[in-house]
C-alpha cells in the first residue's frame, strides 16, 4: 500500500505543480493587462485634454455662420461677375460692327 499512496503524493506533487505554473503565469497576465491598462487609461486622459482645446460650442456656432456668409458673399462676387462679362460681351459686339 505504501507504493500507492506514493503514488498517489507524486500525482498530487504534479498537479500542484502545474497548478503553480499556472498561477505564476496567471500572475503575469494580470500584470500585462495592469500595464496595458494604464497605458490605455493616460492615453485616454490626454485625448480628453486634448478635446478641451477644441473650440466650444458657441464658438463653432460662429464658424458656421462666418462659413455661411462666406457662400453668400461669394454668391454675391459671382453674380457681379456674370454682369461684367455680359457688358464685356456688350461692348466687344459694339466694337465687331
Amino acid at each position: 500500500m505504501d507504493i500507492r499512496i506514493k503514488e498517489k503524493l507524486d500525482q498530487l506533487n504534479e498537479r500542484i505543480d502545474a497548478v503553480l505554473a499556472e498561477r505564476d503565469a496567471l500572475k503575469k497576465d494580470i500584470q500585462y493587462y495592469q500595464a496595458e491598462n494604464r497605458d490605455l487609461r493616460d492615453n485616454l486622459a490626454g485625448l480628453r485634454e486634448g478635446m478641451k482645446n477644441f473650440p466650444l460650442n458657441a464658438e463653432k456656432a460662429n464658424i458656421a455662420n462666418e462659413n455661411g456668409s462666406y457662400a453668400e458673399k461669394v454668391a454675391t462676387i459671382s453674380k457681379q461677375i456674370d454682369v461684367y462679362v455680359e457688358e464685356i460681351d456688350r461692348c466687344i459686339a459694339q466694337l465687331e460692327s
